[in-house]
């Protein structure tokens, strides 16, 4: 917190004269006890020097105590706010501390290096990415691509994995905007690598889908678990052959019982590049080598998703049947979408007029696969516990929006490319917080209401205070439950010699919201 001004007047200096501040700490002392038990504040203290680790602790506390307000809201918020830098964060500050941090690339991988001793055995990663949208025309990365705001601006790619049995982040990089997924992949290996993670399982959507990175985690020693298409040239055969099957009572999912779903074992061929010539064969440094591994392709039918896909499908056609028919080029269109117009349509042209004459043959062929959906894996053969897996997955994607909401990450709001990577930094930093508090939120509500065996918990008033407790959790964004508790402020009063300090009091659901997260507020 900024160091409060006393004032020196003669008549300050008088006997009996009061000095008195206040703050508001329901909020942060929540947070601060977070930033301790995960090892977050630990990580940072042990990755940054003692000058520069309070500053990020202070930003990322605020990002998330403030819902992610931007930065300069932080130059009067931290007058009443306490924070560990206690000098006051100025713009110049943050700013010289982002552009520090980009350029200081030790800082973030002995950061990231510390998160991932924390994953737990057999721990499998989500890998997915979110775009970050600016109108800036001076950061190099921003490009246009593919952006999943659909704004048709620039954009800048966050790469994360994420713990998915630990709900929590554990390492992030970026990339410019144009740049594909499917290209990242062989860089997570090498982060992953470097950072002593040697064996867990990687989850990907199918944007990440293609035989060279499979081929790449399999010689790294990743397992891993990736959304396909159908339409695969090797999955789509036996996806026909296995159609009946799947029509089975036996292939009900026992946790989902509109999806059916089975297990195909398969030896696959795949191919490497030699990092090095062989003297036994004389295969030089460089060249393509075959070799085969055992592959589960795990191939499920959803009715739900069948109707959502035929949906789906049917209005994409008609929105490009109408285009094509008011006089837009095919050529004007998106790449995908030439791809379908000339697949479903046949355009014709009379003088002025354009006509689309559908073609049934091939919606009805492509109708035929809607619903069904594949995931490929070196390691996953049960089909069901493959799912569950794959499903786990869309945690990284609550992780990408909070990044969106909580942390200021909707915009880029720096100019260079140094700043961008030390502001995502600390912004990361936040999203660990709110990540470990989400999760600390989510075991508390499991407990909550439940018997123990314990003669002093098990009555009806204990039972009946957690159960309340609960309903509230349920209905309460994070957000807005440490909102709530910023109205729990202390007051620190001396008198010469003498001191006091109390706080606000507090209602039985809040103190036993402290209790359960171990929060003492003095």
């Amino acid at each position: 917190m900024l160091k409060t001004a006393v004032a020196n007047s003669d008549s300050d200096k008088k006997v009996g004269f009061v000095s008195a501040k206040w703050m508001h700490v329901g909020r942060m002392d929540i947070i601060e006890r977070i930033g301790r038990i995960s090892g977050i504040d630990d990580a940072i203290y042990a990755s940054a020097d003692l000058g520069t680790a309070p500053k990020i602790i202070s930003l990322a506390r605020y990002l998330l105590a403030a819902n992610g307000q931007s930065l300069p809201g932080i130059q009067t918020w931290q007058y009443n706010h306490p924070l560990p830098y206690e000098d006051g964060v100025t713009e110049d500050i943050y700013h010289n501390l982002f552009v520090q941090i980009g350029l200081d690339e030790s800082l973030q991988q002995n950061f990231f290096k510390r998160r991932c001793e924390l994953l737990f055995a057999g721990d499998a990663l989500a890998y997915d990415s979110s775009t970050i949208s600016t109108y800036s025309e001076k950061q190099n990365e921003a490009r246009y691509g593919f952006n999943k705001a659909h704004d048709g601006l620039k954009t800048v790619k966050f790469l994360a994995l994420y713990s998915i049995d630990g709900r929590q982040p554990v390492a992030f990089t970026k990339q410019p905007g144009n740049l594909p997924d499917v290209l990242s992949i062989t860089n997570a290996i090498k982060q992953l690598s470097a950072l002593d993670v040697n064996a867990t399982e990687v989850i990907t959507d199918n944007g990440y889908y293609s035989e060279q990175n499979f081929s790449e985690l399999l010689q790294a020693g990743f397992n891993f678990i990736t959304l396909a298409k159908t339409s695969v040239r090797w999955i789509k055969p036996v996806l026909d052959e296995q159609m009946e099957a799947l029509d089975d009572f036996r292939s009900v999912c026992p946790f989902d019982h509109s999806t059916h779903g089975i297990s195909v074992l398969l030896m696959h061929e795949f191919e490497k590049t030699r990092k090095c010539a062989s003297h036994k064969n004389g295969a030089a440094k460089g060249s393509a080598e075959k070799f085969k591994r055992r592959i589960y392709l795990n191939i499920y039918f959803n009715h739900s998703r069948q109707a959502a896909d035929k949906e789906d499908f049917e209005n994409d056609l008609y929105e490009f049947k109408t285009l094509l028919e008011d006089g837009t080029p095919v050529d004007a269109l998106s790449p995908l979408a030439q791809e379908k117009a000339r697949k479903y349509f046949t355009i014709k042209k009379w003088g002025g007029k354009v006509t689309v004459v559908p073609d049934n043959k091939a919606i009805k062929d492509a109708n035929k696969y809607h619903g069904y959906f594949a995931l490929v894996s070196n390691k996953e053969k049960d089909p069901f516990e493959h799912l569950r897996k794959y499903c786990k997955r869309e945690t990284i994607e609550s992780f990408f929006e909070a990044e969106k909401q909580h942390a200021d990450g909707a915009r880029l709001r720096v100019w260079s490319a140094d700043a961008l990577r030390g502001r995502m930094f600390v912004q990361f930093v936040a999203l660990c917080y709110y990540e470990c508090l989400s999760e600390e939120i989510r075991k508390i509500k499991l407990t909550l209401g439940e018997e123990k065996g314990d003669s002093k918990h098990d009555t009806k008033t204990v039972l009946d205070e957690e159960k309340k407790l609960k309903s509230w959790l349920c209905n309460m964004p994070l957000y807005l439950q440490l909102q709530w508790f910023d109205a729990v402020e202390s007051v620190d009063v001396s008198v010469k010699l003498k001191s006091k300090r109390w706080t606000t009091e507090i209602t039985v659901r809040d103190a036993l919201y402290l209790e359960k997260l171990g929060v003492s507020i003095h």
